[in-house]
């Protein structure tokens, strides 16, 4: 059966019913994209949710015409703009793959309709959506307690691949500091 691992992402340490399973094979698209491919820009209303089978992607913003980082998606991620896509609103945000990606998608109306179908779907979005919600709050302790090489530092930790797909640029952006501070940073934290 196709999309395995996406399907052990949503059902967790069970299974999804055979009939879900199937349906969702028939509505999930493979899209394949190049790297600095843009697939969402502000103003589009996201028609499509996806989940990166293989590659990364950037969350971003353009702040003084420089592009300011807000989120990191990597391989067996879902990636989707919460807000915009369940409220099917223009989105305030561009969407960037940082290297060649394979990303399976599903539309804004397929997911309707496996809601209403599949009523323990919901649980799956439901998920999805605390789990955002989880990575969000963290993000925002992290601005509010912690320095610049904390942050670094945790951003290490939980998401070492950023390091090896991002632009230094990019992710000093992320971490709110300059190119010039992420240097020192760097230099200090690898004497330890």
């Amino acid at each position: 059966m196709e999309n395995k691992e996406l399907f052990r992402l949503l059902a967790g340490k069970n299974s999804l019913r055979l009939e879900l399973e199937l349906k969702l094979n028939e509505m999930i698209k493979r899209e394949y994209y190049a790297k600095s491919q843009i697939i969402l820009k502000p103003g589009q209303i996201p028609n499509r949710a996806w989940f990166i089978e293989k590659g990364s992607a950037m969350g971003f913003v353009f702040k003084e015409e420089k592009k300011v980082p807000f989120w990191f998606w990597n391989e067996s991620e879902i990636m989707v703009p919460l807000n915009s896509f369940f409220n099917q609103i223009p989105s305030e945000t561009y969407i960037e793959l940082l290297e060649p990606g394979i990303l399976l998608s599903i539309s804004f109306d397929d997911v309707q309709e496996i809601l209403l179908s599949f009523p323990e779907s919901n649980e799956y979005v439901r998920k999805i959506m605390q789990d955002y919600q989880q990575m969000s709050e963290k993000r925002i302790l992290e601005f509010a307690a912690y320095t610049p090489e904390e942050h670094y530092l945790h951003l290490m930790r939980d998401c070492p691949a950023i390091f090896r797909k991002a632009s230094v640029e990019s992710i000093a952006a992320y971490l709110g500091i300059s190119r010039k501070t992420l240097n020192r940073i760097r230099s200090r934290t690898r004497r330890f």
